[in-house]
């Protein structure tokens, strides 16, 4: 989906908006799929559910949030300015982290990446 690179600062606030409906456009999606939000801190936060993240654009620069709530029911509000990139599935450092946990090497089928992909969501990583 959409990034921009990490050396380019300060996102615009027309590159904020697109973060925030790229982000509800996967909430929308029928049916739903795993998406991801990888910060510009290198952090990466999956959403397995549509219910569990929220948006809002705010009405002047720098107020457009991201509400994420983890199933440990903290409540994290994120700066949307902090938002690298958003993408559809697993994102591919959680892929190689539960590869890594399970032995799995590099190379990994489409078979093992389901199994990834089911392990993710079970553990809600």
């Amino acid at each position: 989906m959409g990034s921009r690179p990490s050396n380019c600062g300060e996102p615009k606030r027309g590159e904020i908006a697109e973060m925030i409906d790229q982000i509800r456009h996967l909430q929308a999606r029928a049916p739903f799929e795993t998406f991801s939000i990888e910060l510009a801190n290198g952090r990466v936060i999956q959403i397995h559910d549509r219910h569990s993240v929220a948006t809002t654009e705010g009405t002047r620069p720098g107020e457009a949030v991201i509400g994420v709530l983890h199933t440990s029911g903290a409540f994290e509000v994120i700066n949307a300015s902090q938002v690298a990139s958003v993408s559809v599935g697993l994102h591919p450092k959680v892929k190689q982290q539960l590869a890594e946990a399970l032995g799995v090497s590099r190379g990994v089928s489409r078979g093992v990446s389901r199994l990834l992909m089911t392990l993710a969501r079970y553990f809600r990583i």
